[in-house]
């Protein structure tokens, strides 16, 4: 029976999860275990590579039983399986895909990137996160653009399917108790600033059903104030777009 979460270090869960998977059926080697412990809950991501020698190969049900996997395991959980195929064409347009769909306008990140080969070319699917407020043309647009720059950015593929997600959805489903998926999406979302160097002592209060945001953001201590205040709103913006439901947000910035 597995030791409470408490009594164990998030590294040896991490440990324990990749032994767990190390040899399943499909899985060429796991490449990476993050794990984070949230409360009574645990937060785990996974990144395997898959087998190219497998003609079966199907990267979904691979996924959805390494989940599994987990789950039995640790069945409070929230699991997130990407896969990455082994070959080197295939793990370069894992890349590209993934730049391009975290680049483009109106994302707001993307996971779950499986890529199979049929007849000779690759079938690229994806999950791309976009905000809560937008419409299903404005999300079905910026699916489209992102379908438009992979298939222009790689003669090999042949076939994308882009699955729309609401970034926001999956964050208030954990509003009720340590609000994890909201930090990470305020550190993906800086990160599309290269003038914040980094975002830290992420403070998230409720009142009710609005919450107040403070978070502290840092520059290159040469930049100017003026324009780290711009970039600031910038960053303020892209959060409140996402979520309505926060009342007040305070960026303090400092240098690097």
């Amino acid at each position: 029976m597995p030791l409470p979460l408490v009594e164990r270090s998030k590294d040896e869960i991490a440990d324990a999860i990749r032994k767990k998977i190390s040899g399943f059926k499909g899985v060429e080697s796991v490449k990476q275990v993050n794990v984070r412990i949230s409360g009574k809950r645990l937060d785990v991501n996974v990144l395997v590579l898959l087998q190219n020698s497998s003609k079966e190969r199907d990267p979904h049900k691979t996924s959805l039983g390494i989940e599994r996997e987990i789950m039995k395991e640790y069945p409070d959980s929230r699991v997130i399986v990407s896969t990455e195929p082994a070959g080197k064409l295939e793990e370069s347009v894992w890349n590209l895909v993934k730049d391009i769909a975290e680049g483009t306008p109106g994302s707001r990140g993307v996971h779950n990137i499986h890529i199979q080969r049929i007849s000779g070319k690759l079938c690229v699917d994806l999950h791309l996160e976009v905000s809560a407020n937008m419409t299903v043309k404005q999300a079905h647009e910026v699916a489209d653009k992102v379908e438009k720059r992979i298939k222009a950015a790689s003669l090999d593929v042949s076939d994308i399917t882009v699955h729309i997600e609401s970034a926001s959805e999956r964050v208030s489903r954990e509003l009720a108790g340590v609000e994890t998926e909201l930090e990470l999406f305020i550190e993906h979302a800086a990160k599309s600033l290269p003038e914040i160097k980094s975002v830290h002592d992420i403070k998230i209060r409720r009142f009710g059903d609005v919450l107040h945001l403070v978070l502290h953001c840092q520059f290159s201590p040469n930049l100017g104030i003026d324009k780290a205040h711009e970039i600031s709103s910038r960053l303020e913006k892209e959060i409140r777009s996402a979520y309505p439901n926060i009342a007040r947000i305070d960026v303090h910035e400092e240098p690097a």
